[in-house]
C-alpha cells in the first residue's frame, strides 16, 4: 500500500487562497452534490467517506479571507473593480499587523481600566465593611470555669425537662379537612 501525502483543505475542494468565501462555496456545493451517496447507492460507503472529506475541508475554509495580492483563478478580467482594486493594491501584511497591534493595545487598554476600576470599587467598599462590623454585638466574655459547670448543668436539666414535656403531651393527631 503506498501512501498518499495528506491533501490541503483548498486541494479538496479543489480552489486557491485567493478565492472568495463566496467562491469556496460554490465549489463545496457542487462537489456535495456530485458526491453525495444518493446520487450512487451502490457506492455509498466510499461516497459517504468523500462527504465527510468535503464537511471537513469546508469547515476549515468557511471562515476563510482571501490571500491579498492575485485575483482569484476565476476572475472576470473585464471587471472594473477588480481592476481598481489590483491597481490601489492589496492590503499589505504590514497593515495587516499594526491593525492587530493597534487592536490587542486597545483591547488590554480597556482591560486595564477595567481593572482599575474594579480595584477602586474594592477600595471603596473596605471602609463600609469596616463599619458594618464596628455594629455587630459585642463578643462573649470568656466563662470561668465555675461558670461553665453551671450553664452544663442547666443546659443537661433543660434537656431533661423538655424529653419529659415531650413524653406527657398527647400525641396530635392530624386531621384533614
Amino acid at each position: 500500500m503506498t501512501r498518499t501525502a495528506p491533501r490541503t483543505p483548498y486541494e479538496i475542494l479543489g480552489v486557491s487562497a485567493f478565492d472568495d468565501r463566496a467562491a469556496i462555496r460554490s465549489a463545496w456545493k457542487r462537489l456535495v452534490r456530485e458526491n453525495h451517496p444518493d446520487r450512487c447507492p451502490a457506492d455509498a460507503a466510499r461516497l459517504t467517506r468523500r462527504l465527510a472529506e468535503l464537511n471537513a475541508a469546508y469547515d476549515k475554509l468557511r471562515h476563510h479571507v482571501p490571500a491579498p495580492g492575485r485575483a482569484p483563478r476565476n476572475a472576470d478580467t473585464g471587471d472594473a473593480t477588480r481592476t481598481a482594486a489590483q491597481q490601489a493594491g492589496a492590503q499589505t501584511r504590514a497593515d495587516a499587523h499594526r491593525r492587530a497591534q493597534a487592536k490587542a493595545e486597545a483591547h488590554a487598554t480597556a482591560q486595564a481600566a477595567g481593572k482599575a476600576e474594579k480595584q477602586a470599587k474594592a477600595a471603596a467598599a473596605k471602609p463600609r465593611a469596616a463599619k458594618a462590623r464596628s455594629r455587630k454585638a459585642p463578643e462573649a466574655p470568656a466563662l470561668s470555669p465555675a461558670q461553665r459547670a453551671a450553664l452544663h448543668k442547666a443546659t443537661a436539666s433543660f434537656s431533661t425537662a423538655r424529653a419529659a414535656f415531650e413524653k406527657a403531651r398527647p400525641a396530635r393527631v392530624a386531621i384533614d379537612a
